[in-house]
């Protein structure tokens, strides 16, 4: 019984989609907003309420009718991005990981969804973003004298931030539409509930020891291939690896000096301790970027060694945000 009422459920939602899309695109009023947001949190939420076997059935059919009636490839193709965002988001809201974990991996599968859905409108609409952006990067190179090395990293950069805020946007904005239509619960209620605190447990949010040494190793295998001068000239495969290997860098950063920054907090019960480590860590990763990633690599597997420093976060994340939902 509670199978047929899911895939009922996401028959019904899946029409109003089908309609909602169809009158949005057709009027030209769905372009932008509504491709962009509306269609992966509706895909999120539908996600979250009806199981995500539904939802990848809901999505395929949507998306076929949708682009029979319209006769358009490159909105269909702009949909199933949205889709494959959305589904995403809610596959991971509903798991029992870390907020932090979650845009690890939306972030790295969201590189890989803009470049499958590149690769797929090159060959249907001959159309390229990507290879349109590395143009604009050996215009920079040839015509304004800009090192190479320096537009490649912006370029990469761009890339890998571009799924980030886009994940990182659904993800919220699907758990704040979950809210008003009272359908979290369990694990996306908890995380719903921890964004909600964020100025109070904050500090206290990090990846788990997998993901952040999963992060760690791709990284110095990234950096080891650099060093060995192992290239691919496959436009595709190169900027999935290193945009993935900037964002790893971000989050083992970000992940690593919170760690510090909290044992310092928890020993010496000190902000100014705090302060002063954020100057000097700020100052080193302007000066020397990758010596100061691996000396807080180093003192994290210190720290993880000795006193379990993530699992302890970890655990005071979990215990509040059980407070939070049996008030």
């Amino acid at each position: 019984m509670s199978t047929t009422k899911k895939l009922t459920e996401a028959a019904i939602l899946s029409s109003l989609f089908i309609v909602s899309t169809i009158i949005a695109v057709g009027s030209g009023l769905g372009y932008g907003i509504y491709l962009d947001f509306i269609v992966p949190i509706f895909f999120c939420i539908i996600c979250l309420k009806c199981e995500i076997k539904y939802t990848i059935l809901s999505s395929v059919s949507s998306v076929l009718i949708v682009s029979l009636v319209l006769g358009n490839i490159g909105t269909a193709i702009w949909i199933s991005q949205g889709m494959m965002i959305g589904i995403l988001c809610g596959f991971l809201l509903s798991k029992s990981t870390t907020i932090l974990d979650d845009m690890v991996y939306g972030s790295i599968l969201g590189i890989i969804i803009m470049i499958f859905i590149d690769i797929y409108g090159s060959a249907l609409i001959g159309y390229s973003f990507m290879q349109e952006f590395q143009g604009y990067s050996d215009i920079l190179v040839n015509k304004f004298n800009i090192p190479r090395n320096i537009v490649d990293i912006a370029y990469y950069m761009v890339i890998g931030l571009f799924p980030f805020g886009t994940v990182f946007s659904i993800y919220y904005l699907s758990l704040i539409v979950g809210k008003k239509l009272n359908i979290l619960k369990g694990n996306s209620k908890k995380k719903l509930l921890i964004m909600q605190s964020f100025k109070k447990c904050g500090r206290f949010i990090c990846c788990s020891k997998k993901v952040f040494y999963g992060c760690v190793f791709f990284i110095f295998t990234m950096e080891i291939i650099s060093i060995l001068g192992i290239k691919s000239n496959n436009i595709y495969i190169k900027t999935v690896l290193m945009s993935a290997k900037y964002l790893c860098y971000y989050f083992v950063i970000r992940d690593g000096y919170t760690a510090i920054q909290n044992f310092i907090l928890s020993k010496y019960q000190k902000i100014s301790y705090a302060r002063i480590l954020t100057l000097v860590t700020i100052t080193l990763l302007a000066t020397m970027f990758k010596i100061t990633a691996v000396i807080l690599i180093i003192f994290n597997i210190i720290l993880d060694t000795k006193i379990n420093i993530r699992i302890e976060q970890i655990n005071i994340i979990n215990s509040y945000a059980n407070s939070l939902v049996h008030k």
